[in-house]
């Protein structure tokens, strides 16, 4: 009975040890709108969009209105002067990721948002938020924060009490009526810290539509690190904590495992069904996964966790040959609204390109894989809403295709030092999108003049050149002879504000011009690196016709990757055209 009992403390000893040293993090969208803004609605309903797939222990969403309209507050007005917002709407996540602008892909689908709140919610935070309570009366209001890293610190960092009003018309919502700032200093896991103060309630707001979200921020980055809301919470309620890169690559053969990924139960005792499934990928392709104990399963298996209790699983993957691998960890519960589910992505590390989508949540990666289909190429197509680029892809993709469509930033803070060593590699890109040229020169967007014209080799002529024809440049080994409609037809049907740009340098020329007008696309091959690119100042999705897609997407590839034959050749050597057998 001794050697049972001890058997057990040891067991219950090691889940201790083994147990991450973090909390499920709640993500916040800190919203800065205006009433009389035409686009501010499509941000609206991409929000609740994302209210409908996460409960509030997952997200929650403030909006602070501009007092050049209604509902707006010097505090308000002081919160979007913080994050330096330019215009509207600007959606702030987490503190650090901004979404400028709407349209109504937003609107039908909740993108970007929702791609990038799946990948918020599965990160650990070092703390944990609780408001403890709100008198909607008075306006006092507690909350405690936890500590469970054993390394972070909470240095004078700020502790920022939201009061909303909710439902003050049908459209606006989750309206911010009042901040309160405090700062918060915290270490060593499993120290708590308590903050009372009060928020001044004028009597007109409807006390029974006033809720609290409490929001701990990082002075040094801006970075919310945890966040809680008096929102009604679920009763049973299961989280993910998933520190692993999600999007990764490796060889067709072999067996790939995760990291652990965590799994809390932050809601009453429950029972559950682990599984792991895959999405799509090559036939052949198998998977499994492995618990805390070291048993690995193929077929689904129970769980159960007490309140606070975790445990962790591992995934292992076994290709069944070269692709794009989507699969994920599932765990189903009769009492969860909708099953847990960590999505996972591995690229094999022999494909033909990469696809970069990075255009805010639209659809327009179709127009580009449709083109490398019919071209035969394989190819993976890389999520930049779940994750960055690492550096590391340079290993394996010579050449990438970067679609930005219309989103903002075109390129960021992250894109744009990416670009830079992977351009200095010598590697080879190809980059579309409208507005690119002026989101990184004009003082409306994100400028960036000296990168665009150093790395990009391109020169901003103006915005919006109104012209829908592109005419090829006679001899170009890429061009030669093309004519390309970008309205209407099988294409997007989307291209309002077209770019004119230049070759900024003698490593650059331009490839297509509007009709009676400047450069629409130019190409360059670096006279240091060596990299090759072909830009466009337009989306690629916009054109008209799909052989003219076809066209224009293989016939830039072979140029970056050196295989142009064409009527016209670009040198006179002919050495490497045919060889003599012994």
């Amino acid at each position: 009975m001794k050697q049972v009992m001890l058997l057990i403390c040891v067991l219950l000893s090691a889940t201790t040890l083994l147990a991450l040293d973090a909390y499920p993090k709640t993500s916040i969208a800190e919203d800065a709108t205006a009433t009389w803004c035409t686009y501010c609605p499509n941000a609206y309903a991409g929000l609740e969009i994302v209210h409908g797939e996460y409960d509030f222990s997952q997200f929650v969403s403030v909006r602070y209105y501009e007092t050049s309209g209604l509902y707006g507050t010097t505090e308000t007005d002081a919160r979007n002067d913080f994050y330096v917002v330019t215009g509207y709407p600007t959606v702030i996540l987490d503190g650090l990721t901004h979404f400028v602008g709407a349209g109504d892909t937003t609107a039908t689908t909740g993108e970007p948002y929702l791609t990038a709140v799946a990948s918020a919610t599965l990160a650990p935070a070092p703390i944990q938020v609780e408001i403890d309570s709100l008198d909607t009366t008075t306006g006092a209001v507690s909350a405690t924060v936890t500590m469970h890293s054993t390394t972070a610190a909470l240095n004078s960092d700020t502790l920022l009490f939201v009061l909303l009003e909710d439902e003050l018309t049908a459209s606006h919502t989750h309206v911010a009526r009042d901040l309160v700032y405090e700062t918060v200093s915290l270490t060593g896991a499993g120290n708590t810290t308590t903050v009372t103060t009060s928020f001044t309630i004028d009597p007109s707001w409807n006390a029974a539509s006033l809720y609290a979200v409490a929001i701990v921020q990082r002075v040094a980055d801006k970075e919310v690190l945890q966040a809680a809301s008096t929102f009604p919470q679920p009763t049973h309620s299961l989280r993910a904590m998933a520190p692993i890169d999600r999007l990764v690559f490796g060889p067709s053969a072999g067996t790939y495992t995760t990291g652990d990924i965590t799994v809390m139960n932050v809601g009453s005792s429950d029972s559950y069904t682990v599984d792991v499934v895959v999405d799509a990928g090559p036939p052949g392709t198998q998977v499994s996964f492995t618990d805390e104990f070291g048993a690995t399963h193929t077929t689904p298996q129970p769980l159960s966790l007490a309140s606070d209790e975790q445990t962790y699983y591992n995934v292992n993957l076994m290709p069944g040959g070269p692709g794009q691998i989507e699969y994920h960890l599932e765990i189903t519960s009769t009492n969860l609204a909708s099953p847990l589910m960590v999505p996972l992505t591995y690229f094999t590390d022999d494909l033909d390109v990469m696809l970069i989508d990075d255009d805010g949540g639209d659809p327009y990666e179709v127009y580009f894989t449709d083109a490398l289909d019919a071209a035969g190429k394989s190819y993976g197509v890389w999520d930049r809403g779940m994750s960055t680029l690492p550096a590391e892809i340079a290993l394996y993709y010579n050449t990438l295709i970067w679609n930005v469509g219309w989103a903002f930033p075109s390129l960021d803070a992250d894109d744009k030092l990416f670009l830079t060593g992977y351009l200095g590699d010598g590697k080879n890109l190809f980059l579309s999108g409208q507005d690119i040229g002026w989101d990184l020169n004009d003082p409306q967007g994100s400028p960036d003049p000296v990168w665009y014209q150093n790395t990009l080799h391109a020169s901003y002529v103006r915005d919006d050149t109104n012209i829908m024809d592109l005419d090829g440049v006679a001899g170009d080994p890429i061009t030669d002879g093309l004519a390309l409609h970008i309205a209407g037809g099988t294409g997007a049907n989307n291209q309002q504000y077209p770019d004119e740009i230049d070759a900024a340098d003698a490593d650059a020329t331009v490839i297509l011009n509007y009709q009676g007008d400047g450069g629409g696309a130019i190409r360059s091959e670096d006279s240091v690196s060596g990299a090759k690119l072909v830009y466009l100042g337009f989306g690629f999705e916009g054109i008209s016709e799909a052989q003219a897609r076809n066209d224009l997407l293989i016939l830039s590839l072979d140029w970056l990757e050196g295989l142009v034959f064409r009527d016209g050749f670009e040198s006179s050597d002919t050495s490497a055209w045919s060889v003599s057998s012994p």
